[in-house]
């Protein structure tokens, strides 16, 4: 596997912390209910996205790792590829620290970047699907 084993790593690493993160989360929500509804503060919001959105872009790195040397791209396209999908992963580290920080906006610009870097693999995925040949 000469692309994607970075993938595989990040993916893997970012589910394991995602996960501690919800069992934090889990342990904490009791609390929300206090007043017989589950009432969530907006940190909260941010912070239950940040996981979220964490998951989704550790799994969807797993899949570029699987993916990445069947796609009809050049060396050069599935080294950016796998650096993309890496990339990816800023956007639930920006809202998650984007909630930490007590919603500030100063981190907008790091989600921005990760999903940029999202959709640049989109088109990189299909390119590379487009390519292949079909029998």
């Amino acid at each position: 596997m000469k692309f994607g084993r970075n993938n595989l790593i990040a993916g893997s690493v970012v589910i394991i912390i995602t996960t501690l993160g919800g069992f934090a989360l889990g342990s904490s929500m009791e609390s929300n209910f206090s007043e017989g509804f589950y009432k969530q503060s907006y940190i909260r919001a941010l912070v239950k996205t940040g996981h979220t959105h964490g998951m989704l872009f550790a799994y969807f790195n797993l899949i570029v790792a699987l993916l990445v040397n069947k796609l009809a791209l050049t060396d050069n396209g599935k080294k950016w590829l796998s650096l993309l999908a890496i990339g990816a992963l800023l956007t639930p580290v920006g809202v998650f620290t984007r909630g930490l920080l007590g919603g500030t906006e100063a981190v907008m610009p790091v989600v921005a970047i990760g999903a940029l870097c999202y959709m640049a693999c989109a088109v990189l995925i299909l390119k590379g699907a487009l390519g292949l040949k079909t029998e």
